[in-house]
């Protein structure tokens, strides 16, 4: 049976992240100094609802950094302002739903997805969203992909994945996922004609 479902990660493979270029402008710092004084931890569980908005914002920082995030409302309000759809990527979503793909989510993200949502109209193009925050499960756990292939219904077999990071693409291909690695959209298209000319 031809794959008919393609599940795609959402930041660096349909979104740009505006952690890359927007928290190093905001903070005035490198981003190698960044990650010197930000708390590791706390993103992760703010990605499967363990943690609040609050708490993500409370603990960004390790304890003994020295810094503390004051006005939460105008960072949240940038990354906002920052999500938009990596070049060409919309034209491509617009193009595999005519082809009668159904597109799918798959993402490690908090609620702020929603936000992502709202802004891009991603209902346009995806039938359907699992997003971390939500199954409280995160990729590469084997777990969380299995889970994204109940809420769709079908072997995986049956479905394509795409991803930007290789640990993930090496995790969906270990429950038998179609998987692709992101790179570009060009890069993309090429090795989707083996499905779509299939």
């Amino acid at each position: 049976m031809k794959p008919s479902i393609i599940i795609f990660d959402l930041m660096d493979t349909i979104v740009v992240d505006p952690f890359y270029t927007l928290f190093p402008k905001y903070f005035n710092m490198p981003l190698k100094e960044l990650y010197k004084i930000k708390n590791p931890n706390i993103w992760p569980l703010f990605e499967i609802g363990k943690v609040t908005e609050e708490e993500y914002f409370q603990q960004f920082f390790l304890p003994n950094s020295g810094h503390q995030l004051e006005d939460t409302e105008n960072l949240k309000e940038a990354v906002f302002a920052a999500y938009s759809y990596i070049d060409e990527m919309e034209e491509l979503l617009a193009e595999l739903k005519d082809l009668n793909f159904k597109l799918w989510i798959h993402s490690n993200y908090s609620l702020w997805f929603e936000e992502v949502r709202k802004r891009l109209s991603l209902d346009r193009f995806f039938q359907g969203y699992s997003v971390s925050y939500k199954t409280t499960l995160r990729k590469p756990d084997p777990a969380a992909y299995q889970i994204t292939l109940s809420m769709i219904g079908l072997e995986a077999k049956n479905c394509i994945f795409i991803d930007d990071r290789v640990e993930n693409i090496r995790a969906a291909e270990a429950v038998g996922l179609n998987a692709i690695q992101f790179t570009s959209v060009k890069e993309l298209k090429i090795n989707l004609k083996q499905y779509i000319n299939s």
